[in-house]
């Protein structure tokens, strides 16, 4: 990805970061309205953190390619598998997501594959986070990606990783360090 491509990826990811925060809302609101007996306002507020969160995920996808692109110059097949990861995990989970929005599964049939596939992202954030880090690009890349992979953590994880695409990209390539000897 070039510049303009971060620049773009950095956008949609802090917007997914915002809408995933909204979603998060929504989900307390349903636990909140399933503790004092109302099922069904729980029932709407959880159909709308549903679609809240499928559209996160897919505004997501940008940042697994900007994290590809800013860590491939140091490793091409890591960034590559790690990439593939990322984005399989967000296409299942936006596939089951939008399975359980039009009622084509019901959530005792979706909760269990959309459980794995939020493991394997939750991994890749990890993974992701690890590589950024190391590529020098964000520091405590893994404290974020551990972050993001609790559900509710996301938003902070895609508004902090976004922010990072818009902001000066680091030469990927690396340093060496020339020590002078004195005379």
């Amino acid at each position: 990805m070039t510049g303009p491509s971060l620049q773009i990826a950095g956008r949609t990811t802090i917007a997914s970061g915002l809408i995933a925060a909204v979603g998060v809302v929504f989900l307390v609101a349903m636990f909140a309205s399933f503790a004092v007996g109302s099922t069904s306002a729980g029932q709407a507020f959880g159909r709308v953190n549903d679609v809240l969160i499928l559209v996160a995920y897919l505004l997501a996808v940008p940042s697994v390619l900007g994290v590809r692109s800013i860590v491939r110059p140091r490793g091409r097949v890591a960034a590559d598998l790690a990439a593939t990861l990322g984005i399989a995990s967000i296409a299942a989970i936006v596939v089951l997501q939008a399975m359980l929005v039009t009622e084509a599964l019901t959530f005792e049939e979706q909760v269990g594959p959309v459980s794995i596939a939020l493991l394997a992202l939750g991994a890749w954030f990890v993974i992701a986070g690890r590589m950024v880090t190391s590529a020098g690009f964000a520091p405590n890349g893994v404290r974020m990606g551990l972050l993001a992979a609790v559900y509710v953590g996301y938003p902070v994880w895609a508004i902090w990783i976004g922010r990072r695409f818009l902001g000066p990209t680091p030469d990927p390539t690396p340093r060496q360090v020339v020590i002078a000897a004195e005379d």
